[in-house]
Parts: structure tokens; sequence; C-alpha cells
């Protein structure tokens, strides 16, 4: 099956994420997606990507997993 971007659906999701990492700005990855078990690991890193590429996020690799930090917003000048 073909998949589709759905900007709706990608904000959401990207949201969702943020909304989690303002409680929890350190997290790995796998508990990241234990917190959202409705939404598949594939739309997950997805959304991930989008927010690291915005900076909004950095994504490290651990031996076994991903670590997911919010980043602090910078002060435009």
């Amino acid at each position: 099956m073909a998949t589709f971007d759905h900007p709706g659906l990608d904000m959401e999701i990207e949201s969702q994420i943020l909304a989690i990492l303002r409680e929890h700005p350190k997290l790995t990855f796998t508990s990241l997606a234990d917190a959202v078990p409705e939404r598949r690991w594939r739309e997950l890193f997805g959304a991930l990507n989008r927010l690291r590429q915005r900076r909004q996020i950095e994504l490290s690799a651990l031996p076994w997993d991903y670590e997911v930090v919010l980043r602090k917003p910078t002060a435009c000048h």
C-alpha cells in the first residue's frame, strides 16, 4: 500500500510528541513510543525527523535505542 503525506496528521503527531517532551524533556524512543501506543513507529520516526530538521528536538543514537531531547527555544534578534 502506498503512503501519502498527510499534513494535518503530521502536525497532530508532532504536537503530541512536543506535549510529551514538555512534560519529560529527555526520553528514549521506546519510552516515547510506549506513551503513544496508537502511533506506529514509522509515524513517530517521521515526525521526529521533521522536528529534528526544524531544530525543535535533538535525536541521538544510544546502544539499543535513541534519545529524544526537547531543545530550548532560542531568542531571535
